[in-house]
């Protein structure tokens, strides 16, 4: 998959846009409330999100499958004296760093990828441990309202469907509940954003 990542990025620089999403303006009421200065974003793609986040004063490290979206990353918050580090990795992998090292986990849309239920969990367990007592939980999803859900080609009982050659996954608020075990969920919002619909989801570490 990250040769298809590879692929978009080396074609289109800001393939997501120069603008933070939505998402990540949302959050980042919620970051100053409470505080927040050391964040990680996970599948961060050429940084959009992460580049707000550090324009404002977090220091965030960025972890993506995509070498091109990494190194596109590198150059702009080089170019513009950011604060973030970022990474290639595996999300399927241990996170690189230690218990209680983030105060936030950031990701959107990342989970939407193909990953099987265990790899999830593995995955929400990880955010989990590399979160402060009482760290936030950031993710967003696509979900069952979404406009392609159903409606393109099933790749396997797990809701997941190929979408233009993307493997993806929608989720039921009910699966959020059940994968965010270990975390409060503060609130479920949902919201379309061109041309996806979402659930935004804010979770605190319990």
């Amino acid at each position: 998959m990250s040769e298809v990542w590879n692929k978009v990025y080396a074609s289109d620089n800001s393939f997501f846009g120069e603008e933070p999403s939505n998402f990540a303006m949302l959050c980042y009421n919620h970051i100053k409330l409470n505080n927040i200065k050391k964040v990680l974003e996970l599948g961060a793609g050429h940084g959009r999100d992460s580049m707000f986040f550090a324009s404002n004063g977090i220091e965030v490290e960025a972890l993506d499958y995509s070498a091109v979206g990494v190194e596109i990353l590198n150059r702009q918050a080089k170019e513009k004296k950011l604060a973030i580090n970022a990474q290639v990795f595996d999300v399927k992998k241990p996170l690189l760093f230690p218990k209680g090292y983030f105060d936030a986990v950031y990701s959107h849309m990342l989970l939407n990828m193909r990953f099987s239920l265990d790899k999830l969990r593995f995955i929400f367990s990880e955010m989990r441990r590399v979160l402060k007592p009482k760290g936030f939980n950031f993710f967003s999803v696509r979900n069952h309202n979404d406009q392609s859900y159903g409606k393109r080609t099933k790749v396997d009982d797990g809701g997941i469907y190929d979408i233009n050659g993307f493997q993806v996954r929608f989720f039921a608020e009910q699966e959020i509940r059940e994968l965010a075990q270990g975390f409060e969920i503060l609130w479920i919002k949902e919201e379309y954003e061109e041309p996806v619909t979402l659930y935004l989801v804010s979770s605190r570490k319990s």
